[in-house]
């Protein structure tokens, strides 16, 4: 009778200590979703864009990178990062917001708004515009491997 005692004391004890932890795993206490990591890294890239940070822009951006950019115009990673180094690209001001992040395995895409002042290739490219952004894990990072701009238009 007092292994049997035991034995239910023990099982009540693990089902207590179950029920506890999942909540707590709910709270956010655990690793962010990916979900939030891409939503962090986006954040963080806008705010590099505009210090044209070109180290922290290239390590969350692979080598086969494409943008198209509000003006139509393609680039590849090396032709983007050397924008941003010369000042072809300046962007002085870029707050994202609207972040939808869906998930695919190794695969992400995010489609969000952009408010952003600054120019490209000497042109104006200040005002909104809504963007998507493909994310793919490799090596264990997330990188971007292609982003396409549209400006809103005003009517």
């Amino acid at each position: 009778m007092t292994r049997m005692a035991t034995r239910v004391v023990m099982a009540a004890a693990l089902g207590v200590a179950t029920l506890t932890a999942a909540p707590a795993g709910a709270q956010g206490m655990g690793a962010p979703s990916v979900e939030e990591q891409i939503k962090k890294i986006e954040k963080d890239r806008a705010a590099a864009v505009t210090k044209a940070d070109v180290a922290a822009l290239e390590a969350v951006t692979s080598d086969d990178y494409t943008l198209i950019d509000r003006n139509g115009r393609v680039r590849d990673k090396a032709q983007t990062m050397s924008a941003i180094k010369t000042g072809d690209i300046k962007i002085t001001s870029n707050e994202v917001s609207d972040l939808k992040v869906r998930v695919y395995g190794d695969t992400a895409v995010v489609t969000g708004r952009a408010d952003t002042k600054g120019t490209i290739g000497g042109r104006d490219v200040s005002g909104p515009m809504l963007f998507t952004r493909v994310y793919v894990k490799k090596s264990g990072r997330w990188q971007s491997v292609a982003f396409q701009q549209t400006a809103i238009s005003t009517p």
